[in-house]
């Protein structure tokens, strides 16, 4: 391939990005220098150049400056545009400068973006001097080693004429661009003479223009590639999408992902598959008549807990529920301010219960009634915040005691939550890093998706025992006869206490409004009701109301169990 059509797409490239590269000329020091010094005028510039042994490019640069203030600028530039993904740096060193054959005077040297401003003072007119050394211009190539630099760069004002000798040994080629940061435009004349000397002119350098020059070597040139690249940060690369950054971000997830459901598979299933089994009765015939007997006497908070993992609001309201249809307390409707008022209740404690009730029952009984034996619903949320975690340690206790789990489920959850947001944590760092040191950010991407997947998997890591799964198995049982079975079965005597017995479990099972229309059906007559023991309303109160008495009843305590955030928040 000939150097030309090698070095069209590379001009292709420059074109297409001139615009972009004239803004940040227009916005660069260089530009406005151009504007500080406007009458500065350059009547001559010519350089010499030399390739040593080393791969090292001595350049002296002699300018004819017609200064126009008392001090002169330019800038160097160390890292130019390579091809669409990198950037091409260089090593400057060594740099120098004299002004009529004299050290330069307030001679500055210094480090600015992707370059050295150089600056020294003038008086009338002035020949300049440059000396300095610059390494890192021989590359490799398709085509084999190549020497190039920018050598006329970084003056804020035109120059009419500029005129290079490079000494390049063993050159075989030469070929030139001038013109603006970006330009594709040949140089006016470029050659390679005798003793691989090339010999380039170009006219008209405009202000921060530049003149690169590239040559090839042969085969017999002695001198080592020593170009150095850097890919230039950018979003788009730091996330690039390819079948190498793409395929090891799925390898991560897949193996995230395999290892979430391996420990889901291993430590979090039940210990036994949960069947549905055939409708559970709760009815045991005695010699009083039909009782209420919940599966494996299975109380309405244990319920809920083994259900969903959980011990939440309505498995609190529904064991406070049981606690008074068993008359440990009552619950009087109280009556309105207004027609519009709001509704309140009283809870009344009846006795403080012993052995029989279960730890989180009797610390629920306590809680509510810390401050004496009757207090109004509305006054509960901010005293009941300091003491519901008691009833749900408690409660959590209860079922690992009753067997039906090996270890808390909050406390499971916990740590695969813990695990999964360490995971998490560790791709957010991970993702920063990559994407400014590489293009495998999405690596990162990946072991957060990871992270997440594995505590959204840890939700349902706690993990029955055969016996919690067998007690799963009749809950879902007792489900299906609330849902679909009705007290009318029963001696009319009985439906009643039945009804009120069946109450708490159906609202741990979102079934309230069902067994609170069962208990309404018992009411016989059109007469007010002072209540059914465990329930009573205001005056003028009638059972047939207990179906909404109860359904605000459940939503207002609920309420006050959520105001606090201890448990619930």
């Amino acid at each position: 391939m000939s150097p030309k059509r090698r070095l069209l797409p590379a001009a292709l490239l420059m074109s297409l990005t001139a615009p972009v590269a004239g803004l940040f000329v227009a916005l660069s020091p260089v530009s406005a220098q151009a504007a500080v010094t406007a009458d500065d005028q350059i009547t001559a510039y010519t350089a010499d150049a030399t390739l040593t042994k080393d791969g090292q490019l001595q350049v002296k640069e002699t300018v004819d400056l017609a200064p126009g203030g008392t001090t002169f600028s330019r800038t160097l530039s160390t890292r130019v545009r390579a091809d669409a993904d990198r950037d091409r740096t260089y090593d400057l060193k060594d740099v120098s400068a004299t002004v009529n054959g004299q050290p330069a005077q307030g001679f500055q040297n210094q480090s600015v973006d992707d370059g050295r401003k150089l600056t020294l003072n003038v008086s009338g007119k002035s020949q300049i001097v440059y000396n300095y050394t610059v390494g890192n211009v021989v590359a490799d190539s398709v085509d084999g080693r190549e020497v190039s630099w920018p050598v006329v760069q970084g003056f804020g004002v035109s120059i009419p004429q500029a005129k290079l000798n490079i000494s390049v040994p063993f050159a075989t080629w030469v070929t030139c661009f001038a013109g603006r940061t970006g330009s594709s435009m040949p140089c006016t004349t470029s050659q390679l003479g005798e003793s691989a000397e090339l010999e380039i002119q170009q006219n008209g350098v405009p202000a921060a223009g530049r003149v690169t020059f590239l040559t090839g070597l042969s085969d017999q040139a002695t001198v080592q590639p020593n170009a150095k690249y850097t890919t230039p940060w950018s979003l788009g690369r730091a996330f690039t999408v390819d079948s190498t950054t793409g395929g090891l971000a799925i390898l991560i997830f897949g193996i995230g992902l395999l290892g979430a459901v391996g420990l889901w598979f291993f430590r979090g299933r039940d210990a036994a598959k949960v069947g549905h089994g055939a409708p559970e009765r709760p009815v045991l015939d005695g010699a009083d008549g039909p009782q209420f007997a919940a599966p494996d006497g299975i109380r309405p908070g244990q319920v809920g807990t083994v259900v969903d993992e959980s011990a939440d609001v309505v498995d609190i309201t529904a064991t406070l529920l049981d606690l008074a249809v068993r008359n440990y307390l009552t619950i009087v409707e109280q009556p309105r301010d207004s027609h519009f008022g709001k509704l309140d209740w009283e809870l009344k404690r009846l006795h403080p219960g012993g052995p029989e009730l279960l730890a989180y029952e009797k610390a629920l009984l306590d809680a509510v009634f810390a401050d004496g034996d009757a207090v109004l619903v509305s006054a509960l949320g901010h005293s009941l915040r300091p003491r519901l975690n008691l009833v749900r340690e408690q409660l959590y206790a209860d079922v690992v005691t009753q067997g039906w789990f090996n270890n808390r489920p909050d406390a499971v959850r916990n740590r695969w939550t813990t695990a999964g947001v360490v995971l998490l944590g560790a791709g957010v760092v991970l993702t920063i890093v990559l994407a400014i040191v590489s293009k495998f950010a999405l690596v990162g991407f990946a072991v957060m998706a990871a992270g997440l997947v594995l505590a959204l998997v840890g939700q349902a890591a706690p993990a029955r025992t055969a016996r919690g799964a067998a007690v799963l198995g009749r809950v879902f049982g007792l489900q299906h006869y609330l849902a679909n079975e009705t007290s009318a079965d029963l001696p009319e005597g009985s439906r009643l206490e039945f009804a009120s017995r069946c109450l708490p479990y159906a609202a741990v099972l979102g079934l309230t409004e069902k067994w609170a229309q069962e208990i309404a059906a018992t009411d016989d007559d059109d007469d007010p009701d002072e209540g059914i023991g465990w329930y009573s309303g205001p005056e003028n109160w009638h059972l047939s109301n207990i179906g909404e008495s109860l359904s605000n009843f459940v939503t207002s305590f609920g309420g006050s169990l959520s105001n606090a955030r201890r448990l619930f928040g």
